[in-house]
C-alpha cells in the first residue's frame, strides 16, 4: 500500500517543478520582451547624457581620444556625461514653446471634435436611427484613410486660403486623426449606461434633450476625460499632417524633434544626435505619462458600443 502513496507523492513533486520551470520561463520571457521594449526608449535618454551604451558594450567607455580644439591636442574621455543637451532642449525657445503650440494645437482640435463627437455619438448609441451603423464604419473608415492620400490636397487648399501655419488650419485638419476616434469611444461609455436609466428618465417627463443634459451627460464625464487623454496622445504623437502644415509660429514638438528644437527655416542645423536624443526623451515623456494614467479605461472605450 506504500508504493501508490509514494509514486502519488513522486508525481506531485515532478507537477510541482514543471510548474516552477514553467513560471521561471514565464519570468524571464517578459523580463526579456520589457527589456526589448524598452531598450530604445533607454539608448534615447542616456545618450541624450551623451552616455553612449555602444561604446561601455564594447568595454571603451573610460579609453580616451584626442581632440583638436584651436589646433591644439586635447585628451578627452570616451564618455563625459552631460545634461547640457537637456538643457538646452528645454530652454524658452526650445521644448517648451514647441509644447505650448502642441497643447493650442491639441485644445482646438479636442474641443472641435468633442462638440461633434458627443451628440453623434450619443445618437448613434441612444436613438435608433435609419443608417446608424453604415454612419458608425464610415466614421471607422475616415480613421483608417491614409493620411498620404489627403495631404497634398490639404497643402495646396490651405497655402491658397490662408490657413497653412495658422493654428486654426491645423486644428481643422487633425479632425482626421482624432475624430472617430472620439466617436466610436464616446459611443462606447453611452451604450455602458443601461437602459433602465434613460426609460426611468422618460417615464419623469423628460424630452430627449433633457435626458442627454441632466441625467446622461454627467455620467459619462469620465468617459469624456479619458478619450480627451487618448485624443491627446494621438495629436501629441502626430507628424505627417503637423510637418506639412505647420510652419515656425506653430511648429508642434514632433516636428520640433525631428527639425531641431530651435532651428528656423533661415538657418542650418547641423545634425547633433546627442541633442537629438534629449529632444526625443522630452516628447516620449508627456505621451507615456498619460498613456500609463488611462490605461485601466482604454479596453472599455474601445468596447464600440457593443452592448447595443
Amino acid at each position: 500500500m506504500e508504493k501508490p502513496v509514494v509514486d502519488q507523492a513522486e508525481a506531485l513533486r515532478k507537477r510541482a517543478a514543471s510548474r516552477r520551470r514553467r513560471r521561471i520561463l514565464l519570468y524571464v520571457a517578459a523580463v526579456l520582451a520589457a527589456f526589448y521594449s524598452f531598450w530604445p526608449v533607454m539608448v534615447m535618454g542616456l545618450e541624450g547624457y551623451n552616455i553612449d551604451l555602444g561604446v561601455i558594450i564594447a568595454g571603451e567607455a573610460f579609453k580616451t581620444t584626442t581632440l583638436y580644439i584651436g589646433g591644439l591636442p586635447v585628451n578627452v574621455k570616451a564618455i563625459i556625461p552631460t545634461a547640457y543637451y537637456y538643457l538646452q532642449d528645454l530652454g524658452l525657445e526650445a521644448y517648451p514653446r514647441l509644447v505650448a503650440n502642441t497643447l493650442i494645437v491639441a485644445g482646438l482640435s479636442i474641443g472641435l471634435s468633442l462638440a461633434v463627437g458627443i451628440p453623434v455619438a450619443y445618437v448613434l448609441a441612444r436613438i435608433e436611427v435609419r443608417g446608424r451603423s453604415l454612419i458608425s464604419y464610415l466614421l471607422l473608415a475616415l480613421r483608417t484613410m491614409s493620411q498620404f492620400v489627403v495631404i497634398v490636397p490639404l497643402y495646396i487648399a490651405y497655402s491658397r486660403l490662408g490657413l497653412y501655419d495658422t493654428f486654426t488650419g491645423i486644428a481643422l485638419a487633425e479632425q482626421l486623426i482624432i475624430l472617430a476616434v472620439v466617436v466610436w469611444m464616446l459611443r462606447g461609455f453611452f451604450s455602458d449606461i443601461p437602459r433602465d436609466i434613460y426609460e426611468a428618465a422618460t417615464v419623469f417627463g423628460k424630452n430627449e434633450w433633457q435626458v442627454f443634459r441632466r441625467v446622461v451627460f454627467p455620467m459619462v464625464i469620465p468617459g469624456v476625460v479619458v478619450t480627451t487623454m487618448f485624443a491627446l496622445v494621438l495629436l501629441w504623437n502626430e507628424f505627417l499632417i503637423a510637418d506639412t502644415l505647420t510652419g515656425v509660429a506653430t511648429r508642434t514638438a514632433m516636428v520640433g524633434v525631428w527639425e531641431g528644437m530651435s532651428i528656423n527655416q533661415l538657418s542650418f542645423n547641423a545634425l547633433a544626435w546627442d541633442s537629438l536624443n534629449a529632444a526625443g526623451f522630452l516628447a516620449y515623456i508627456p505621451a507615456i505619462v498619460v498613456v500609463l494614467l488611462i490605461r485601466r479605461y482604454l479596453a472599455r472605450g474601445f468596447s464600440l458600443g457593443a452592448a447595443r
